[in-house]
């Protein structure tokens, strides 16, 4: 770990919970708190704000919740590390969250000590899960996998390819310089695609394979 100071930034909503992991934090040599507001409207209002390592957020906030407003943070103040607290670790908060651009995502039922040591992990290696967060983003990444061999088992070869290519977001034109062949052929391909997964556009396809 870096022996500077990390500088951490709080958003919460609960006053008391706000105020303790302040204290918390600042009682640790390791952290400097740079901010700890209840809400976006309250950052907003902050004058000289130092740029923070590492932000904790609460998800069900006022107005914005924490997800929506991780793309503005993301802005902000870039370089970030952008970690959800919360006690609504559903799966769909979950998946959200890091499809929102989120580096980590913690459980408030967790003791101070062990938010510490996850935000410190945050810091040095860009990641932190609590083990209910873990055990969800595990378990998606099975399913989108199941998703993808339930479509892909039926193609030949090259339409294999051409459907995990545009998995990823190629047009046409890319998915034919990737595989060395005319974009007419990429279209042919598509076509028996189409008719052997029950899909009529690109975008049908790429969910089906768990986007």
């Amino acid at each position: 770990m870096s022996n500077s100071t990390i500088k951490i930034g709080f958003i919460d909503n609960n006053e008391l919970l706000l105020a303790n992991y302040r204290e918390f934090f600042e009682s640790d040599p390791q952290f400097s708190c740079v901010f700890a507001v209840g809400s976006f409207a309250e950052l907003n209002q902050q004058r000289a704000i130092h740029q923070p390592d590492v932000i904790l957020l609460e998800i069900n906030l006022p107005i914005t919740n924490g997800i929506a407003a991780l793309p503005f943070l993301k802005t902000k103040f870039a370089g970030a590390q952008l970690i959800m607290m919360t006690t609504s670790d559903s799966e769909e908060n979950v998946i959200n969250s890091f499809k929102n651009g989120a580096n980590g995502f913690l459980s408030k039922n967790m003791s101070l000590g062990a938010v510490k040591e996850s935000v410190l992990s945050a810091f040095d290696n860009g990641a932190a899960l609590s083990p209910s967060a873990a055990k969800i983003l595990i378990n998606s990444f099975s399913e989108k996998r199941e998703q993808m061999s339930a479509v892909l088992v039926n193609l030949t070869p090259r339409e294999q390819e051409i459907a995990k290519c545009i998995k990823l977001g190629q047009s046409y034109k890319e998915i034919a310089q990737t595989l060395f062949i005319s974009s007419r052929t990429v279209n042919q391909h598509l076509k028996h695609i189409y008719q052997k997964t029950g899909v009529k556009s690109r975008s049908q396809l790429a969910a089906k394979m768990g986007e």
